[in-house]
């Protein structure tokens, strides 16, 4: 039997169906109400109950979403989506003023914070992973571990919800869905403050997108401050030490972090120590490892001590990661070293020393590399053979900057470059070491070109790295400039060098033509460019302000590249009081 004759008075008085279950029908228990059938419940209280005229508050009829309303469909009510709308895997919309208010307050943080349906969430994790980790910058996220969050629906809604705007800002043309990634994008950052004081490594990784989604829609000055509250976060966390009673994906998720940091960092400090946000001499943490090993959540290759690269690796793949890192880190010397130069005031009989030893770093690091993996840096058709390569940013990345930093390196004895040794150091360095140093920079920034000949034949890379740009433009500098010198190999002319320039101009136009990041960089080698043509002589000219020649070495210790970030910001002090 086990069941009531009459409807429950709730129900009476809400003229819905009663299920006449004993002791709480299903309408009641669903609603949370006190049901007639109870059978604790006092003669009284029923009672009170039937005498009521008033009916309780309605919290069912109102609560039907904008869908199931419009399909004429049963809503379960449910927050931040229904039921129905979750079986159909649509977006599901409630109207606050058919609200309660406390459901409406609980909309607003939950469903309103998640607008993006499970399936188009898949499709750009799966987008991020393919054409963005690759990228070191990007590569902090743990793949098995967001896929699964998601699945799971308890992936944090503000790192889905930036992962999907920079996605979609770096691969997506259509222009709709860019402004609703800009919606996203403000509502992950406006979490962000109002917990700014509750740092955690999802926020910290969320904050590192936001920087890179602003980096790519042109918001330089808010990308800055941004990637400065990353860092104080990630100090307080104490990213930059190690944490051995955690298990290997939390360690190497924290290493990852804490060096992608470090790699976007870069691009707006340049080797001026006022613009860093994190150093590396307070960094106790390893290299990365192997993908392989991250993937798989898998310790037996686990990278040594922070000098090593690598351990022998059984699959024969190199850690370019750990290696572009590393590249990285020596090109930051090289910064630093060519700015303090600049405001030496005695000749410095250590230098040529100190410059083999930086050399001596890079070779070690192309050994390490190619012992553990039978893979050399040097090798360019090596690199150019991995585009279809889900690492393939990677190959190029590390044979690009280890080229690049020999550029880097010995263009500072380059007679007349904007970025070399003052003369009183010029004047006092051997003239052989010298010669070697134009040949250096000869032999380098042609591999440079070449590589980069071999990337302008592939039209189906959606994405570069930014360095792949400043090295472009670099080397297109420093080969014009070189036919102007007297030492010179004869091969050197300017036409050569005009070609390869416009090489360089050619990949900027081809990957880089939509990026805010390099539009200053492509005008400059422009002007650059056709001043060369005009008169071979203005090649011992630079075409861009921030590397032109200066009376003053602290002006020149100052200076910020035209690819800096921070000058791009056009940060102005206009405030003065008198």
């Amino acid at each position: 039997m086990g069941r009531s004759q009459a409807p429950c008075v709730q129900c009476r008085y809400r003229k819905v169906r009663c299920d006449r279950q004993q002791d709480t029908c299903g309408n009641c228990k669903r609603l949370e109400f006190s049901c007639s059938y109870r059978q604790n419940v006092s003669c009284k209280e029923t009672k009170k109950l039937k005498s009521e005229s008033v009916p309780p508050e309605r919290q069912r009829a109102s609560r039907a979403c904008f869908e199931c309303r419009r399909q004429k469909a049963r809503c379960s009510g449910d927050l931040p989506s229904c039921e129905t709308c979750r079986q159909r895997q649509r977006e599901c919309h409630y109207t606050d003023s058919d609200l309660p208010v406390e459901s409406s307050q609980l909309l607003k943080s939950a469903s309103a914070l998640f607008p993006i349906r499970r399936q188009e969430l898949l499709r750009a994790i799966g987008q991020f992973f393919r054409h963005l980790y690759p990228i070191p910058s990007f590569a902090f996220l743990h793949e098995p571990s967001v896929r699964q969050h998601c699945l799971d629906g308890s992936l944090d809604q503000s790192l889905a919800l930036s992962l999907a705007a920079v996605t979609n800002a770096y691969l997506s043309t259509d222009q709709r869905l860019l402004q609703e990634c800009a919606s996203w994008m403000l509502r992950a950052e406006a979490e962000n403050i109002q917990h700014l004081h509750q740092p955690s490594i999802r926020r910290v990784q969320t904050l590192l997108l936001t920087v890179h989604y602003y980096i790519r829609t042109g918001e330089f000055a808010r990308a800055y401050m941004l990637v400065g509250l990353a860092a104080r976060a990630a100090t307080a966390l104490r990213l930059n030490y190690e944490r051995p009673e955690l298990t290997f994906v939390a360690q190497e998720t924290r290493r990852r972090v804490i060096w992608a940091l470090t790699s976007i960092d870069g691009y707006f400090s340049v080797g001026l120590p006022e613009h860093e946000t994190i150093s590396y001499p307070i960094i106790y943490q390893r290299w990365p490892c192997h993908e392989e090993e991250f993937s798989d959540g898998n310790t037996q290759r686990s990278t040594g001590s922070i000098q090593n690269l690598t351990k022998p690796n059984s699959a024969k793949t190199p850690n370019l990661l750990s290696a572009c890192h590393q590249i990285t880190k020596i090109q930051r010397d090289v910064m630093r070293l060519t700015r303090q130069l600049a405001i030496s005031e005695e000749p410095l009989a250590a230098l040529p020393g100190l410059v083999q030893e930086i050399q001596n770093d890079l070779w070690r690091l192309h050994d390490d590399v190619e012992l553990s993996s039978e893979f050399s840096i040097s090798a360019m058709t090596r690199q150019l053979e991995m585009n279809h390569s889900q690492w393939f940013a990677r190959y190029l990345l590390a044979a690009l900057l280890w080229h690049q930093v020999h550029c880097d390196l010995y263009r500072i004895f380059l007679p007349g470059y904007p970025e070399a040794v003052p003369a009183r150091i010029m004047n006092t360095t051997d003239a052989n070491f010298c010669e070697h140093a134009v040949q250096m920079c000869h032999i380098h920034v042609m591999q440079v070109t070449e590589i980069l000949a071999g990337v302008l034949a592939l039209s189906d890379i959606p994405v570069l790295p930014h360095h792949v740009a400043v090295c472009a433009y670099q080397s297109a500098r420093l080969i014009l400039f070189l036919p102007s010198l007297h030492c010179s190999r004869p091969e050197i002319t300017t036409e050569s060098a005009i070609r390869s320039a416009n090489l360089a101009l050619s990949v900027l136009h081809t990957f880089f033509s939509s990026t805010p990041f390099a539009e200053r960089i492509i005008t400059d080698l422009e002007h650059l460019l056709q001043a060369s043509v005009m008169s071979p002589a203005t090649a011992r000219e630079p075409g861009y302000l921030s590397s032109a020649p200066s009376d003053s070495g602290r002006q020149r210790h100052s200076q910020l590249a035209v690819h800096s970030l921070v000058r791009q910001a056009k940060f102005e002090d206009d405030d003065y009081e008198t």
